[in-house]
């Protein structure tokens, strides 16, 4: 009996890229699968001078899914910079919805040095918490 055939069922395909499932939705245009990340972007144009803050979403290797915050608009061309992994990529807008923009690379993107790090601290206490009381300290002698 093919799974397909089951009544009522709904076979969704998926591949394995890596360790990470990916769904494949018929009619898909994307050529290569995303990996949805959550990252600050910077998209720049006239050679750097105009930057608007962006939120990487969705990355593949072929393009991303990008979130504006505010009333300013990204331009049809600019330079995609992530300051974290150190990629730089040339892109071009495909569509916009609301804050939301899916862009192209229109190069291959480039790796530079890394301007700043990801540190992720721990938010455990530095020393194990007690119910006991502190002992009292005596007053010092003069």
């Amino acid at each position: 009996m093919d799974v397909s055939s089951r009544a009522g069922s709904t076979v969704v395909p998926f591949s394995a890229v890596g360790n990470t499932l990916v769904k494949e939705t018929p009619g898909e245009a994307r050529v290569a699968p995303r990996r949805r990340v959550l990252k600050a972007g910077i998209a720049a144009s006239n050679e750097r001078r105009l930057t608007v803050a962006c939120t990487v979403r969705d990355v593949s290797t072929t393009g991303a899914r990008l979130r504006v915050d505010g009333s300013v608009g990204i331009p049809d061309t600019f330079e995609l910079i992530i300051e974290v992994d150190g990629l730089e990529a040339d892109c071009q807008v495909v569509w916009r919805r609301g804050n939301e923009v899916g862009v192209r690379f229109v190069a291959a993107p480039r790796m530079v040095a890394a301007r700043r790090q990801q540190v992720i601290n721990a938010l455990a206490p530095t020393k194990a918490p007690t119910l006991r009381r502190s002992p009292a300290v005596p007053p010092p002698r003069t």
